[in-house]
């Protein structure tokens, strides 16, 4: 364990399933927990999306194996919202490796 490397903060959103005034389900995404992580780029490119130009990035989140996060939450992190790729459990570094991409909102 590296001390002081976890200088980012971040907030896990958490999905919930909610319904409108019409009874329509939609996905929510909630503010759950913040934590500190260590953020790493790792690729970035230009797509076209619907004839739009979004720009992709991925990053890499390294947190400690006590936050409690899954493939289905989101994390947000200097505004943007990313999705989880997946997570990777590190026991002999207590540490849990994420690996995410830029949403597209």
């Amino acid at each position: 364990m590296r001390a002081g490397i976890l200088q980012e903060e971040i907030q896990i959103l958490k999905l919930t399933h909610e319904t409108n005034e019409f009874g329509e389900p939609f996905d929510l995404y909630t503010p759950c927990y913040k934590t500190r992580a260590e953020v790493t780029p790792l690729s970035g490119g230009r797509q076209d999306v619907n004839s739009e130009v979004f720009y992709a990035h991925t990053y890499r989140f390294i947190v400690r194996r006590y936050v409690d996060v899954n493939d289905f939450d989101r994390i947000l992190w200097k505004d943007n919202q990313y999705r989880i790729l997946n997570i990777d459990d590190d026991r002999q570094y207590n540490q849990k490796i994420i690996n995410c991409e830029l949403v597209n909102l």
